[in-house]
């Protein structure tokens, strides 16, 4: 059921993107610095950056327990040569084609990064990027080391935002989800 809330919220996300925000250029391709490849790229959101590179983590996992991997594998990668996307957005990032570096997360160089745009829910003041980016600032958050964004909620009534998240490196079974409350408020840088 998460999985599906997850996937109608990105399409909703997509749809509002493709429809109101295409005069706003942070919702426009942020980066590009050849034309678009042909293929998906990766996907998923920014949780960490250091300089000009970002940490994007999918929250789509695979199950690898049938041959003897985590049950929940989250896809993970630093890119390098990207400035512009603030940690919290949703993003799709496309690389060179050189060589990725394997031990996780992965490393890559970026050619392209497409933003998805945040969306404001009626009465917020923060979108769901700003309110992931506070959630990942936040002391309860620190010892987490590669963070999942599972789930973003906003509950108008009680001015809150609920940032369902794991860590990919978890050593628990499970790995046990982490809910982190967030008050809506003036966005974080």
């Amino acid at each position: 059921m998460s999985y599906l809330r997850q996937v109608f919220m990105l399409l909703s996300t997509l749809i509002v993107c493709l429809t109101g925000c295409s005069e706003q250029i942070e919702c426009n391709s942020v980066q590009t610095q050849a034309d678009a490849p042909s293929e998906d790229g990766f996907t998923g959101y920014v949780v960490d950056r250091k300089d000009d590179s970002i940490l994007v983590v999918d929250p789509a996992y695979r199950d690898n327990s049938s041959n003897g991997g985590a049950d929940r594998y989250y896809p993970a990668k630093w890119f390098s040569n990207a400035p512009d996307p603030q940690i919290g957005s949703y993003v799709e990032v496309w690389t060179d084609g050189g060589p990725e570096n394997q031990p996780y997360p992965g490393q890559a160089r970026a050619e392209k990064i497409a933003v998805s745009c945040p969306v404001a829910p009626d009465g917020g003041h923060m979108t769901d990027a700003d309110a992931i980016r506070s959630g990942l600032l936040s002391l309860d958050t620190e010892n987490i080391r590669v963070p999942v964004i599972e789930d973003v909620q906003f509950d108008h009534d009680a001015g809150t935002w609920t940032i369902r998240m794991r860590d990919a490196m978890s050593t628990t079974e499970n790995q046990d989800e982490i809910d982190i409350k967030v008050e809506d408020g003036e966005p974080v840088e």
